[in-house]
């Protein structure tokens, strides 16, 4: 007997048409997806088609917005500091003392959190790219000098406050950065022997036995 109504097939079921966004919303997405791809894989181990998978577009849409995975590294990362640092740094400068304000600054940069470590490992693999790249040395050279001027604020306002003991603001906000690098490096690559919460432990330290309250 013949069945009427929807026949098996076998066939999958059509995908539904893509909706086609503007250009400033498939380079977003695409920057989005990459972040975790990278993030979870590596730069190296990651190719502007699996950066295409993840976003969900053609291979053909990621390369009219960048020319390699250097730049949509380049991307992410400039999309990290306005997400994952810049609120950081914010809520450090609205801390009740400088003191305070570090201690905003060292609990949400040195996070023990998957999306902290996340946030570690592209700069890792952006450290290198920066290192043989004039414009992104140059990018990442600005990033430092925004940080060491925010920490540098925290530090003068702990003075003025009584919550820190400074002599150098600049110089000290240098060493302080300086530091939680060192520590960044030691506690979020894979098996590393330092955890971000013992690195975190070791930065106050760092920081209360150098730069104390003032009596």
């Amino acid at each position: 007997m013949q069945e009427t109504g929807t026949q098996e097939t076998g066939k999958a079921p059509a995908r539904p048409p893509r909706t086609r966004q503007p250009p400033h919303i498939r380079r977003q997405m695409i920057t989005e997806a990459a972040r975790t791809v990278i993030a979870g894989h590596g730069l190296h181990a990651t190719t502007l088609r699996d950066v295409a998978a993840a976003a969900d577009v053609a291979l053909g849409t990621v390369t009219y917005h960048f020319t390699g995975i250097d730049e949509v590294l380049a991307e992410v990362l400039k999309s990290e500091m306005l997400i994952y640092s810049a609120p950081i740094t914010d809520a450090a400068q609205e801390a009740a003392t400088g003191r305070a304000g570090l201690d905003v600054v060292i609990d949400g940069l040195l996070a023990s959190d998957e999306r902290a470590g996340e946030h570690w490992r592209l700069w890792l693999d952006f450290w290198t790219l920066a290192a043989h790249n004039a414009e992104y040395s140059a990018w990442q050279s600005q990033i430092y000098r925004d940080l060491h001027a925010v920490v540098a604020g925290l530090l003068r306002r702990g003075h003025a406050d009584g919550s820190l003991t400074v002599t150098d603001p600049v110089r000290e906000a240098v060493e302080f950065v300086a530091m939680l690098d060192g520590l960044v490096v030691q506690s979020y690559l894979r098996q590393s022997q330092i955890t971000p919460d013992q690195a975190r432990a070791m930065l106050k330290s760092y920081a209360w036995q150098t730069m104390p309250a003032r009596d």
